[in-house]
């Protein structure tokens, strides 16, 4: 590449002009001789590799990365040096927070005789954008397991009306085995009833008209017979244009009334909300409640009752990192892995020992699972426990607190790690277990005079849970929350919330 000033410039402002985008731009602009020394480095290499450019002068990438990094690096210059050629790679380098990727644009640089003198490059971070790619495919993924498993049938129309896809719950609604109705017309199930010159919904819809919710209406099943549903309609765009739409229906003849609200018609927290436990299980000798208080629309956090088929009662406490949609699918995938799993297995080291092989395949890169498990015996009075990554505590009715420490590593992260189950622990009445996450913990108080915070702690939980210890389960949680709120003053609940009490009657 040669200079050649096509402004009309003086050349000393042209140059002055050229040095300031080089010193202010986001990407790495660096040169380097064929002995692929550096010459120059911009301001941004000099901020993230805390160097400067005097100090790289004369130096090359084996004095500043891994040999590994270095020698990824000096194979891309030497092609662009031999060849004469610009070309474009993917190159990782170091940061602070880890390695990041970047795309480098590496070009030649020619002297006036036309022949290489020195090798040239531009660095663009796009680590931003790959992780975002892969957290795109990953909830693609998890759409398509939601779909697959949602109780209610959802059916693609093509721009025509004809049926692109039927979801097993629909085909299960309707009477039709998987891809029977695939490129039919949609008036095989729906009943367009036109009591008006208005056209029928669906009709609407395709014709570039705004999402709708019909109610009291019917569908044609594959036998002949009809099923009351109600559905919601929505247009599927590409800009202006209508390409489609999507009916998500239900079966509504055995509903007396539901209460319908804003956020039923999104998917992902109706469904997450779905598979919380519906009420606090019986167990003799012991009260048990849970309580959970999500941060946002979705949740990471999890808890669940699940008895087992010889007899026992495990409770569950989790919590995937992360917030927004992401934790909340992989929320939901924790929580159906697990379940599948405790129908076969009575061991729950094993069973977390078998979930962590499912979630270290399945969870994206980054991302894991903290988890509690405690098994009850109401015959035996005790429990044992497991945990990866997470803890718990016992009040006594000593008064004394036991830590329950964690057995394992986290969920998700290292594949084969072993869960063992800890000791089988004696309960008597007055005793109370406490399983939460960090949620209620790190719970952070405004700052005081001096500009200090304070975390509420497992200290202040247990503190609060004995001082309510007399009351019912249900309402130790309900003390609980009000005395996190109190600590907090006012500021935004940061993390979800999520608690469970185990009394021993």
């Amino acid at each position: 590449m040669r200079h050649t000033n096509h402004s009309h410039l003086p050349n000393h402002m042209w140059d002055e002009l050229a040095r300031e985008i080089v010193e202010h731009t986001s990407a790495v602009i660096y040169v380097k001789d064929l002995s692929y020394c550096y010459l120059f480095v911009n301001r941004q290499f000099e901020e993230l590799f805390d160097v400067t450019c005097e100090a790289m002068v004369g130096r090359n990438d084996y004095d500043l990365f891994s040999p590994v990094l270095a020698d990824e690096f000096r194979q891309n210059d030497e092609v662009v040096a031999k060849t004469g050629e610009s070309m474009k790679c993917e190159e990782v380098a170091p940061h602070r927070d880890g390695p990041h990727t970047y795309l480098s644009v590496k070009f030649p640089l020619l002297d006036n005789t036309g022949k290489v003198f020195a090798v040239a490059g531009i660095s663009t971070d796009i680590t931003e954008s790959r992780q975002t790619q892969r957290e795109m495919e990953s909830l693609h993924r998890h759409y398509e397991v939601i779909l697959e498993s949602v109780g209610d049938g959802v059916c693609g129309l093509d721009p025509e009306g004809r049926i692109m896809f039927l979801n097993p719950a629909g085909g299960r609604l309707l009477g039709y085995a998987a891809d029977e109705l695939k490129g039919k017309c949609r008036t095989q199930f729906v009943v367009e009833r036109r009591k008006s010159a208005q056209p029928c919904p669906v009709e609407a819809v395709l014709n570039g008209g705004a999402a709708c919710q019909v109610t009291d209406t019917v569908f044609r099943r594959k036998d002949g017979t009809y099923i009351p549903v109600e559905y919601v309609l929505s247009p599927k765009r590409d800009g202006d244009r209508t390409v489609g739409a999507v009916i998500a229906f239900r079966d509504v003849s055995d509903r007396i009334e539901r209460l319908r609200t804003e956020q039923e018609l999104l998917a992902a927290r109706a469904v997450q909300q779905a598979l919380y436990p519906k009420s606090d299980p019986r167990l003799k000798g012991f009260e048990i409640c849970g309580i959970t208080h999500p941060a946002s629309l979705t949740s990471g956090d999890y808890y669940d009752y699940i008895p087992t088929r010889d007899g026992g009662l495990v409770i569950v406490v989790g919590d995937v990192s992360g917030h927004g949609l992401g934790p909340a699918l992989e929320m939901v995938e924790t929580r159906a892995s697990l379940r599948t799993i405790l129908h076969y297995e009575t061991d729950i080291g094993e069973a977390l020992k078998r979930l962590n092989q499912v979630l270290e395949s399945d969870l994206p890169e980054g991302m894991f699972v903290t988890l509690f498990a405690v098994r009850l015996d109401s015959e035996r009075r005790s429990m044992v426990y497991t945990s990866a990554g997470h803890q718990a505590n016992i009040l006594f009715r000593s008064d004394k607190v036991t830590r329950l420490d964690s057995t394992g590593t986290v969920l998700g992260i290292f594949e084969g790690s072993p869960y063992p189950t800890a000791s089988e622990i004696q309960l008597h009445s007055g005793d109370m277990i406490v399983l939460a996450t960090d949620g209620i913990m790190e719970q952070i108080s405004p700052p005081n005079e001096a500009e200090q915070t304070e975390l509420y702690g497992w200290d202040r939980t247990m503190q609060c849970v004995r001082q309510h210890r007399h009351r019912s389960a249900e309402e130790i949680l309900e003390r609980l929350c009000q005395d996190v709120r109190r600590f907090a003053k006012g500021a935004p609940q940061k993390d979800d919330v999520t608690a469970v009490v185990i009394k021993v009657l």
